[in-house]
């Protein structure tokens, strides 16, 4: 087994310029914050969280009632299915026992929704929408991928991939909440 550390890995990213509002189901979200998610040295994707308003904390955030917008934008090629599974197992790994049977279920509809891209191009766009009463929808290039998911819990689970308990990256939690980069990347632009 080996280890990998990513010195310097910013928690907020230079490289896309998110707007600072969205629209989404009758609401002005505002940018919550963003950063860069790596895979070992190599940048994924950039991401930026949108809510009703800001909040640096994790747990208000998968609480917070409105719409949520998680925006990204690919920075290198990533195969679909390899992202669905990805997306899949962050879900596994912050799901709460309680809700599981209830979200397992539409676990195959995210696999299924980018399985049906063979590669999502550096450069391309594709969000995770919520809409209260509506439910949880995949974009790609603004266009729905997959059906909208309207249980409440499924949403839930989707943005627990970055804020539960286990993040997928926790450099990238923490710019997606607006707090600062680690004192060590500071010293090491220096």
């Amino acid at each position: 087994m080996s280890a990998v550390l990513v010195l310097g890995a910013s928690a907020a990213s230079a490289e896309t310029n998110f707007p600072a509002t969205v629209q989404l189901g009758g609401q002005t979200l505002v940018k919550n914050g963003q950063g860069t998610r790596y895979r070992a040295v190599f940048k994924v994707y950039d991401m930026a969280l949108y809510l009703p308003s800001r909040t640096q904390d994790a747990a208000q955030v998968l609480a917070m009632p409105g719409a949520k917008r998680a925006s990204f934008v690919a920075l290198r090629d990533i195969p679909g299915d390899q992202f669905g599974l990805s997306l899949v197992s962050g879900m596994r790994e912050n799901i709460n026992p309680q809700h599981a049977a209830e979200v397992v279920r539409h676990m195959n509809d995210v696999i299924a929704v980018f399985s049906t891209e063979t590669t999502i191009r550096a450069g391309q766009s594709f969000r995770v929408d919520h809409v209260p009463g509506k439910g949880t929808s995949f974009f790609l290039d603004d266009k729905q991928k997959g059906p909208t998911v309207a249980n409440p819990l499924f949403a839930e689970a989707v943005f627990s991939i970055w804020m539960g308990r286990k993040p997928v990256e926790t450099q990238l939690k923490d710019g997606l909440l607006g707090r600062a980069a680690p004192a060590v990347n500071a010293q090491l632009s220096n």
